[in-house]
């Protein structure tokens, strides 16, 4: 499936600067993302997508996040070779960017 493995990426906002790794997965038909921050206590929390459309190299989808239910979080990555590119849009955190992240795994 489109964009599943390991992904390194260099994250500036103003709630976090520094390296994310996030990991596309599939569970059973479902993706998932989760996120680690690099050099940070503060845990992610997994994302279930919901509402997925695959278009063609690109992974548009709404999810929920436990911490903010009834909010969706916007996800749209755009996955050439061994590269992404896209956004999460989380709720009260705003839009997070995903330039050049490099698949690592």
């Amino acid at each position: 499936m489109l964009g599943l493995g390991k992904y390194k990426v260099n994250i500036d906002h103003m709630f976090y600067t520094g390296v994310a790794v996030f990991e596309i997965k599939n569970d059973d038909g479902n993706y998932e993302i989760d996120i680690e921050l690099e050099n940070n206590d503060f845990e992610m929390p997994d994302i279930e997508l919901k509402d997925v459309i695959v278009e063609v190299d690109t992974i548009i989808a709404k999810a929920e996040i436990d911490e903010f239910p009834g909010k969706a979080v916007d996800v749209n990555l755009t996955f050439t070779d061994d590269k992404c590119n896209g956004f999460l849009k989380i709720p009260f955190v705003g839009k997070i960017k995903i330039k050049d992240a490099v698949k690592i795994g």
